[in-house]
């Protein structure tokens, strides 16, 4: 059976230091780090995962934590925290938080710590483990955040209508009412942002017929845009709550024989790649997804490597970044 004493007399190194080069340690030289990698994949040296475990006390394990994995939005942010997880010489685990019960918590008890979203079923169990919100905007929990720019991206849609000749301008979005909400979500976030953007900019907005309610969905914004493009009201600019939304309203506003940017210009939220394909193309405020996923793992590694420290509860607001395209294009 090969030892990482084996690999380590291969690569020249320790054998502390061959572990600590095969779990990505970042004190370790990349030169080292390859040359170990080298050394264990020539010898076939595997990791004993349970091994380790037992030594550390730590699995080496992230759980992610979710309603669902529907949509890209999810699937995407998955995906880029999957990458920032293995990069770390960790391994993650998705967990939905629909199936949680008081007697179903293994793989919590099994993981080094937890990055949960849209899991709110799942705060009790939160507070005793290492862990980080995404997308969390309820300061009464002392917890680490990391939250999409939602209020300064949906300001920056709003300017980029209004900077292209927009004087009417609808916000399309959640068949909730973001004005009335308790404890604010992204979506209420970037309603509130965009609303209060275009009052700045002393153009007319009523929220009870300008904010165009729908479901988070393709199907829902494709509902939308059939609807505006029925209705009695004429916008010029549409700001929707997510890239999704958006899509669906090219569509059903195209169903409707409104074109789009020659009638009404149209921009989304999240820089989701679909928005790349669509026709018109759709114009979007990009979310740093890589970056949600780094501040995540940083805030959530600290607390892992360091149990006993006491920390402030941090809250990181990611960057973004405009994409012009066509659908905005005058």
């Amino acid at each position: 059976m090969v030892t990482l004493k084996d690999v380590g007399e291969l690569a020249g190194v320790t054998a502390t230091t061959a572990s600590a080069a095969l779990r990505g340690k970042d004190y370790v030289k990349p030169e080292t780090m390859q040359r170990v990698k080298d050394a264990a994949r020539k010898l076939g040296y595997k990791t004993n995962l349970s091994g380790r475990s037992l030594r550390s006390g730590r699995s080496d394990t992230i759980t992610f934590l979710t309603s669902g994995i529907e949509g890209d939005y999810f699937s995407n942010l998955a995906m880029c925290v999957a990458e920032e997880v293995h990069e770390r010489g960790s391994h993650m685990l998705i967990e939905l938080s629909r199936y949680l019960s008081d007697d179903n918590d293994l793989s919590y008890s099994f993981s080094d710590g937890i990055i949960a979203i849209n899991a709110p079923r799942a705060v009790d169990i939160l507070r005793h483990h290492p862990a980080v919100l995404l997308e969390n905007y309820d300061t009464n929990l002392q917890i680490d955040t990391v939250n999409a720019p939602s209020d300064a991206g949906s300001r920056v849609a709003v300017r980029h209508l209004i900077e292209r000749g927009c004087k009417r301008i609808g916000i399309v979005g959640d068949n909730r009412d973001p004005s009335r909400a308790i404890i604010p979500g992204s979506r209420d976030m970037r309603m509130r942002a965009a609303a209060d953007e275009i009052a700045k900019a002393g153009l007319k907005f009523d929220v009870k017929k300008d904010f165009i309610k729908c479901a988070w969905s393709i199907d829902g914004g494709i509902e939308a845009g059939r609807a505006i493009a029925k209705g009695r009201t004429k916008y010029d600019g549409l700001y929707c709550l997510n890239d999704g939304i958006a899509i669906g309203v090219l569509r059903g506003l195209a169903d409707g024989g409104v074109h789009v940017p020659d009638d009404v210009l149209v921009i989304g939220f999240d820089g989701l790649s679909q928005g790349a394909y669509t026709v018109p193309t759709l114009t979007t405020v990009a979310t740093d997804f890589k970056g949600m996923a780094n501040s995540a793992l940083t805030l959530l590694m600290r607390r892992i490597e360091h149990p006993d420290e006491e920390f402030f509860p941090q809250t990181v607001s990611v960057g973004y970044k405009l994409i012009e395209r066509e659908s905005t294009s005058r």
